[in-house]
């Protein structure tokens, strides 16, 4: 928080206000917490969701550096990867180039974040829109940061039912 002097006059500045403000709301909502335990995890999270992909899991494992992604490349992520990035020319002969790319993106993503991957400790296997990434990062912690699922609530299904007879 910022501290900042009366004015002259002695009330209180914009700044001041501001800030009695904020520590009013946090004291009626409370803090915003996160756990350091995932960090690793939600940085992975945010950055492929700003590529475009959908996360489905990120899994460190127990006991060694292996890391292991499920995703999700919807056609945002597939025009991104393949139209924004430049493709070296050694890799056009590869047989599918959205693999190489992805390679290529989650080195420059672990670049970011500290240390690279290296070429050959990094797979990619795809099933239809679906992808596993695997590879050996010693960064983080073991854990699994997986995506919230949404409660199903019996009320909707109620009310479908309800409609349908009072309709027909």
């Amino acid at each position: 928080m910022a501290v900042a002097s009366r004015s002259g006059e002695g009330t209180p500045t914009t700044t001041q206000q501001e800030d009695k403000g904020l520590k009013n709301f946090l004291l009626k909502c409370g803090s915003y917490y996160q756990s350091a335990e995932l960090f690793y995890q939600r940085q992975w999270r945010q950055r492929l969701r700003q590529i475009g992909f959908r996360v489905i899991s990120v899994t460190k494992m127990d006991g060694h550096h292996l890391w292991e992604i499920r995703l999700c490349c919807n056609l945002s992520a597939q025009t991104y990867l393949l139209l924004s990035k430049p493709v070296p020319k050694k890799l056009f002969a590869a047989n599918d180039l959205l693999e190489c790319q992805i390679k290529a993106e989650f080195r420059l993503i672990s670049k970011d974040l500290g240390l690279v991957i290296k070429n050959d400790e990094i797979t990619v296997t795809r099933n239809g829109a679906h992808m596993r990434v695997g590879f050996l990062w010693p960064k983080g912690r073991a854990g699994v940061l997986r995506k919230k699922e949404k409660r199903i609530q019996a009320f909707p299904f109620l009310v479908r039912r309800w409609l349908r007879r009072v309709r027909n």
